[in-house]
């Protein structure tokens, strides 16, 4: 029964991008796609991959810009920049755990100068989730219109015993302050399809993926850590307990991404995953 269940809601939801996707042809020319590093993580591979034993697993943290005729977009913000200084006084235990690394150049300003953006021009800023490597330059942009699912906003300020940990209320205490566009669901963000936010909680109660359809390069998704790895998602394996809020989530979560990849020949950007963020163009060369 709840197998049905699941394969009819993502049936549904199939139908809804199978639908949005006929906009990618009609992508605005101008868009450009960059790729930034926020340094990086080191840890064992079971963190990321049930199951797996490696140590010294050592994985990215990539965040993303778009530029698009209607306002410049950033998704998810990276580590807090005050971990290239003081990355165990700010992360605590999980630096070392994590084994963070950040450089100057890794500082998000740093990061966005390359491709001669400030953070005040930025218009959007949409979370993926607000775990502390995803969320953690959040009050560098302030003016900026910050797109969050409300369960995602919950369960930052409110995480349930076992997650509290993922969360840095220094990343986000200013945001009451912030104008903050809350979801409780989808949102085609420009209203043509060329950027797209899809709600999948799994990873977090209000995770959530962006689609990015761009004239040139076609259908981009950023996961975000809807899915950590290709190989997760190409072997249908999840992360432990401690990066599983709902496994059912997580699953239907990579359903939703085999079907943008296999419908429409979209292209995965896993924030994670060193082999995909290895052969991925970095700012300032750009996907159009």
């Amino acid at each position: 029964m709840l197998r049905s269940v699941r394969v009819l809601g993502t049936l549904l939801v199939a139908a809804l991008l199978l639908t949005a996707g006929s906009a990618a042809a009609a992508a605005p020319a101008g868009s450009k796609l960059y790729v930034f590093t926020s340094g990086s993580l080191t840890a064992n591979k079971g963190a990321f991959q049930q199951g797996a034993t490696q140590d010294n697993f050592t994985v990215p943290v990539g965040f993303y810009l778009l530029k698009h005729p209607r306002g410049t977009v950033l998704f998810d913000t990276g580590n807090n920049d005050r971990t290239i200084s003081d990355a165990a006084g700010y992360w605590g235990p999980l630096a070392k755990a994590f084994g963070l690394k950040m450089t100057a150049d890794d500082a998000i300003d740093t990061q966005l100068a390359k491709v001669g953006v400030k953070p005040s021009d930025v218009r959007f800023v949409i979370l993926g989730h607000m775990h502390l490597d995803h969320a953690g330059n959040m009050q560098k942009f302030p003016n900026a219109t910050f797109i969050v699912q409300t369960d995602e906003l919950h369960a930052a300020g409110w995480p349930e015993p076992g997650y509290k940990i993922f969360y840095i209320p220094g990343d986000f205490s200013e945001a009451r302050n912030y104008n903050i566009r809350r979801l409780a669901g989808n949102l085609d963000v420009f209203g043509d399809g060329s950027l797209e936010v899809i709600r999948s909680p799994g990873h977090t109660p209000g995770s959530q993926f962006a689609i990015v359809r761009l004239a040139k390069t076609g259908t981009v998704v950023l996961t975000s850590d809807a899915c950590y790895l290709k190989e997760n998602l190409d072997k249908n394996i999840i992360p432990g307990t401690g990066a599983s809020w709902s496994p059912a989530g997580l699953y239907e979560g990579y359903d939703k991404l085999r079907f943008l990849r296999d419908a429409e020949g979209a292209s995965i950007f896993f924030a994670h995953d060193p082999e995909v963020f290895k052969a991925t163009k970095k700012a300032p060369e750009y996907y159009e």
